[in-house]
Formats: C-alpha cells, sequence, structure tokens
C-alpha cells in the first residue's frame, strides 16, 4: 500500500520528516478505527449464525427450555 509507505530517509529530524510523521500516525490510526469496525461486523454476523442454528437445533431436537 503505497499510502502507508514509510520515508527512507525518515530518521532526520526536520519539520517535513515530522509532518510526514504526524501524517503517518494519523492514517495508521484510521487504518486500525477502519479495521475495528470491520471486525466488529463480522463478529456480529458470526454470532447472529450461531444464535440462529442454535435455535434451529432447539426446535428440531425439541430440546427443553430453560
Amino acid at each position: 500500500m503505497k499510502d502507508f509507505a514509510v520515508p527512507a530517509g525518515s530518521e532526520r529530524r526536520d519539520a517535513g520528516t515530522v509532518v510526514d510523521r504526524t501524517l503517518f500516525n494519523h492514517r495508521l490510526t484510521e487504518l486500525e478505527r477502519r479495521v475495528g469496525r470491520i471486525e466488529a461486523f463480522l463478529l456480529g454476523v458470526l454470532c447472529t449464525i450461531a444464535v440462529s442454528v442454535l435455535g434451529g437445533m432447539v426446535a428440531v431436537l425439541n430440546l427443553p427450555r430453560p
């Protein structure tokens, strides 16, 4: 991913590198936030599927309800 590549000369401490590093950290934070949202969505989908399967098993097997 070209947008998230660290420049080769990142050891220097001039104003340009500070701005670049700040922008890099901002983009990395935004990427982590998006990945977190995707993970939460997928976890919700998997939980919904699991509850549906469990409900189907209760209906088919006539398990006693608590």
